[in-house]
């Protein structure tokens, strides 16, 4: 049975969530979630399903030492996800941002563009990933390929209803041979 991190990942949890997840282990407790920048990019993009994530990341600062982020039928374009990647990254200076889980799925017009941008902010941390049905094409495969790579924590990564090519799915295909238990949807 899937996780509810990860069910949300491949398309089944609801609109947008932000699920506060278990506390790191023993040693790691150092590093504090601090998403403001996160928060704020979300605002800005200003769709009803990122002013709710917002909303639900506000509510569990400061509470929680990692969280998900599932934004599914947000409305999010290429230019969201700059702002979206902008507000990772300033929220993982220094490592602070304990992003476990992120779906952009069933958002279309993110394409080629909005993928790469987002693959170029995903934290070491996270541990599954979601772009399902966000016309993605192999422009936009390479650079999740890329980051998918040199994830050590990744467990999941559901990018189904794309536009690969045959060679890009082969790809995405060989991550679950990497080590690990890896569940690849493609």
């Amino acid at each position: 049975m899937l996780s509810t991190a990860f069910a949300g990942v491949c398309g089944i949890a609801t609109y947008a969530t932000v699920l506060p997840t278990a506390a790191k282990a023993a040693g790691n407790e150092s590093a504090q979630m601090n998403p403001t920048n996160l928060i704020t990019a979300l605002r800005s993009i200003g769709t009803p399903g990122c002013l709710a994530a917002a909303d639900r990341l506000e509510a569990v600062i400061g509470s929680q030492a990692g969280f998900d982020l599932h934004l599914r039928r947000a409305g999010l374009k290429q230019a969201d996800a700059q702002v979206l990647a902008d507000g990772m990254l300033r929220a993982n200076a220094g490592n602070a941002l304990s992003l476990r889980s992120f779906s952009a799925s069933y958002n279309p017009e993110l394409g080629d563009v909005g993928a790469a941008t987002l693959a170029t902010a995903y934290p070491a941390s996270m541990t599954a990933l979601g772009l399902v049905g966000c016309s993605v094409g192999d422009a936009g495969a390479r650079p999740i390929l890329e980051w998918a790579r040199s994830a050590p924590n990744l467990k999941m990564i559901c990018v189904e209803g794309n536009n690969f090519s045959a060679g890009i799915k082969i790809q995405f295909r060989d991550l679950a041979s990497l080590g690990g238990n890896m569940l690849v949807v493609v």
